[in-house]
């Protein structure tokens, strides 16, 4: 893919997706003058973008969808209802296209048909009227330039009739343009005429390679013949149609100051980070310099010196990783804007009317993160129509409202993420979770009669759990919650799921801002060095050995009252230690499960930048990567998730 259909393909999804905010805004208030002008906005900017490329099924749809848009804002008229559904068509249409220009760079071998049918479909609910005084391009009355062609040719005046006024830049030359030949390009000329941009200077002044001409013309030809003569130079052309009655001034709209941004390809950024790691971790062996440095004869003041630099390096570092994280941080609206639309489509295929309230798009986190979220949110918002969501009749039964409700609220919670996805539907029965688990051989049946609430809402996470009765495009497919979460704690977040029956029920994930540097807590067993992520670790206790009690094979420990399955770190590993008399435990914290793991000791806590596993270790899904501790030493970090399993 070249760098300008690169550019386009991002642009194009931003403007697709601004499309469909307004045109769901204009579908609850029809009257919305503002989200009408930038659902025009939108979908003009888009069409002349694409008129940089050889996309005609693209350029016709858009261009349909456009004129309706136009007619509205022309009539100072409300959009009509019945034009939401087809517009949505075209936005969703040109959604795909973009997606397969990205992926293929070319499109689809049925785009032709499928813009003609869109087209048609917009054109059949057209008003009667809108023949009469065809729309034109640019909106407003006709400018004098326009006015100044029509009356100099009369018999251009036709409604098919076209006036333009190219205006290339004094430098077109150098940018490879040549004015007479475009000018010379464009089909059924009737009428032109060369006008002067400025003075002609004296004939010794003169710069032959600087343009000075100015060309109008009146042509019968098609608008689009036209505009793709011009599509590499939009903004030094002007194109009018022709109608026969005299247009209202409009209100201008507003100017909005543009925002001082640049884009820049992610891998460079990820770039910065991994240098920033790197960096991080020679600051870190610094620790061992200094006590190197205590150890010599008459080294105190050399190494409060290096402690001194390592300080004031690693101020300086925490402020450059700041700053790097920063730069990748995105709002969650970039990917909370685009559950309307899933919302709105759903709603059609169940036929359960839906309200959906979004609220925290403001709130930041790594670009990874917010992109990451999407499917899983997809996946939730359809389990919660298909599956917590009531038809109207079963609502109104209920004594609730007609329209089912579904929130999804972000908030921030320390250095972390916590959104919420609730619904107020039917709620989830546990005694049927509990059956659809026996049927399906998920649990035993002695272990299944002894699970409180909270474990058995926990077996709607196991793989292939569904208890839809039906394959539909929602659910039924053996995907179930489990790809939730497993999407979810690849970006390093935890599943939580509560459900009151009749009143409905609440998903909550709590996600870290960033994950491009992790915290380690350095552990040890039978003279091994591992690494464990801190955030799993809720506490630490040193515990005498009797009071672990031994329950079936294994051992378990009542802290405040709750009673909690230790494992042992070495035992696991295939290293057991001998008892002692005193233990040190690990209280982790894996989702809804808390255990023990006991250890031998604990080392340093730092920072770094966590290495993905590679070679042998790549394909073992106990190890979650690797890192360099101070003294130099690579500790492998484990999965504690994978390897407690």
């Amino acid at each position: 893919m070249d760098d300008l259909l690169a550019q386009f393909v991002i642009e194009a999804a931003e403007l697709t997706q601004q499309a469909a905010e307004d045109l769901l805004a204009l579908e609850r208030e029809p009257g919305d003058r503002a989200r009408l002008d930038s659902a025009f906005r939108a979908i003009h900017t888009l069409k002349g973008s694409v008129g940089l490329f050889d996309l005609a099924p693209m350029q016709s749809a858009l261009h349909a969808a456009e004129d309706v848009l136009g007619l509205a804002k022309k009539e100072d008229a409300e959009l009509d209802p019945s034009r939401i559904d087809p517009m949505f068509a075209v936005v969703e249409w040109v959604d795909r296209c973009v997606r397969d220009l990205e992926q293929t760079g070319s499109l689809g071998d049925k785009a032709q048909e499928e813009s003609a049918e869109l087209v048609r479909a917009l054109g059949s609910k057209t008003p009667s009227s809108a023949s009469a005084s065809p729309p034109s391009l640019t909106s407003g009355p006709v400018p004098p330039w326009a006015a100044s062609l029509f009356e100099a040719h009369p018999t251009g005046q036709g409604a098919d009739a076209v006036a333009f006024r190219y205006a290339p830049t004094p430098q077109c030359f150098f940018n490879g343009d040549d004015p007479v030949t475009l000018l010379a390009a464009v089909p059924q000329i009737v009428f032109a005429r060369i006008l002067t941009r400025d003075e002609w200077p004296a004939p010794t002044e003169m710069d032959p390679f600087r343009s000075n001409l100015i060309f109008e013309a009146i042509s019968t030809a098609k608008r689009a013949d036209i505009e793709a003569v011009f599509r590499l130079i939009p903004d030094q052309i002007a194109i009018v149609q022709a109608r026969p009655a005299e247009q209202p001034t409009p209100t201008p709209e507003p100017v909005e100051p543009s925002a001082r941004t640049i884009r820049v390809d992610l891998a460079r950024i990820d770039d910065i980070v991994t240098l920033v790691g790197e960096v991080l971790t020679a600051k870190n062996g610094m620790s061992a310099l200094v006590a190197e440095a205590q150890a010599l004869a008459g080294g105190l003041p050399l190494s409060r010196n290096i402690a001194t630099a390592q300080q004031d390096l690693t101020r300086l570092i925490n402020r450059l990783q700041r700053a790097t994280t920063d730069v990748r941080m995105v709002p969650l609206g970039d990917t909370l804007r685009r559950l309307p639309r899933l919302a709105r489509e759903i709603s059609g295929q169940t036929g359960k009317p839906l309200q959906l309230d979004v609220s925290g798009s403001e709130i930041e986190a790594d670009k990874s993160i917010v992109d990451g979220l999407y499917e899983p949110l997809l996946h939730m918002l359809r389990n919660a129509v298909d599956h917590g969501i009531e038809t109207e009749e079963q609502r109104r039964i209920a004594g609730k409202p007609a329209k089912g409700r579904i929130s999804v609220t972000a908030r921030q919670v320390g250095h972390r993420i916590e959104l919420q996805v609730a619904d107020d539907g039917r709620g989830i029965e546990p005694e049927q979770i509990r059956a659809t688990a026996l049927a399906r051989g998920l649990i035993p049946r002695e272990d299944a009669e002894s699970l409180d609430g909270t474990a058995i809402l926990d077996l709607l996470f196991a793989p292939g759990f569904s208890t839809a009765e039906s394959v539909t495009d929602l659910s039924g497919r053996g995907v179930g919650m489990d790809a939730v979460r497993t999407a979810v704690r690849r970006l390093g977040g935890k599943v939580a799921i509560a459900s009151t029956v009749g009143a409905g029920t609440t998903i909550t994930l709590s996600l870290p801002t960033g994950f491009s540097m992790s915290r380690i807590l350095v552990v040890s067993v039978s003279g091994e060095t591992y690494g464990i992520p801190l955030e799993a670790v809720a506490e630490t206790l040193r515990i005498p050995s009797d009071a672990l009690v031994k329950v079936r094979s294994g051992e378990a420990y009542v802290l405040r009252n709750r009673t909690l399955p230790v494992l042992r770190l070495g035992d696991i590993l295939g290293t057991p230690t001998p008892p002692r008399p005193q233990e040190l435990m690990l209280v982790l914290e894996l989702g809804a499960t808390v255990v023990g793991l006991v250890v031998d000791s604990i080392g340093e806590r730092f920072e770094t930048l966590l290495r993905p596993p590679t070679g042998l270790l790549k394909h073992a899904n106990s190890i979650q990567g690797t890192a360099v501790v101070g003294d130099g030493r690579i500790v492998i970090v484990l999965n504690l998730e994978a390897l407690l399993s």
